[in-house]
């Protein structure tokens, strides 16, 4: 079992507190033809908002195939876990049957893969998703997925060996956040007019995702400190792949928040019809 590793950071640790504060996240919107999304994983009260909303949109599905950030680099370049994972909400389970034919078909193709129970205990990218899915979901299974270091060229064989696994019961997340900006993050492209400037950068970023141009996204991400570029490289691939449509649904940064605009990370929720 993973157990939770940051209930009490992230998000609520209490069960009663976070069903209530997901609650206030979500959207009645109706449920739209979806079939991915691009969610950030900060703490709930810098970019839950904009996880509610794209998971609000998203219609029940089976399998969710989930693409999360290694940030701590432990293992090899794509990590699987094979656990079931556990948070305040209850458990939430993997399927390892599907996870294990995809580690198969990607060991066949010499890709750098392994299952990291340990890497995955270290890494908050999926776990917070989870309680959005726990609200808004039936019963359903994950496939967890950690990337890191991967090129452009691998990005696009795991898109082509996941887009095998996709079909109507399946939906593909990633997790990521997107320009994180200052000193703390080692990344000062400009001094002044922060916030205009940052949205600008993620704009150019995000355009690239929204056009189809998944290798363009991938170097100007390159460029910046987009933490989920593979994630997002992967399911861009996919999209292409399966000829689904990318919406932006929001973007905001930590700043709008805080007002505190020295270090600050942008985050944007898009969804693929």
């Amino acid at each position: 079992m993973r157990h939770a590793s940051f209930a009490g950071q992230f998000y609520p640790a209490d069960k009663k507190t976070l069903e209530k504060t997901v609650k206030s996240l979500l959207i009645a919107e109706k449920k739209e033809n979806v079939h991915a999304v691009i969610s950030p994983h900060a703490g709930y009260m810098f970019s839950g908002k904009i996880a509610g909303e794209v998971f609000s949109l998203m219609p029940k599905k089976k399998d969710f195939i989930m693409l999360g950030v290694n940030h701590t680099g432990i293992g090899k370049k794509v990590c699987f876990s094979l656990e079931d994972w556990e948070t305040p909400l209850g458990i939430v389970r993997t399927n390892r049957d599907l996870a294990e034919k995809i580690i198969h078909r990607l060991k066949k193709e010499e890709i750098d893969v392994d299952v990291n129970e340990i890497a995955h205990a270290e890494e908050h990218s999926i776990e917070v998703q989870l309680p959005f899915l726990q609200m808004t979901q039936n019963q359903f299974e994950i496939i967890p997925i950690i990337l890191a270091d991967l090129s452009y060229e691998e990005c696009k064989k795991i898109a082509e060996i996941l887009a095998e696994f996709v079909n109507k019961s399946e939906a593909v997340v990633a997790s990521s956040d997107f320009t994180h900006y200052g000193n703390d993050y080692g990344f000062t492209p400009f001094s002044g007019n922060v916030r205009e400037n940052l949205y600008k950068l993620d704009d150019e970023i995000i355009l690239q995702i929204l056009k189809k141009e998944s290798k363009a996204f991938y170097h100007l991400a390159r460029k910046s400190t987009v933490c989920g570029i593979y994630s997002v490289t992967v399911l861009a691939e996919i999209a292409k792949i399966k000829d689904w449509k990318p919406k932006l649904i929001k973007y905001t940064t930590s700043g709008d928040i805080t007002k505190q605009w020295g270090n600050v990370v942008g985050y944007a929720g898009l969804v693929f019809e």
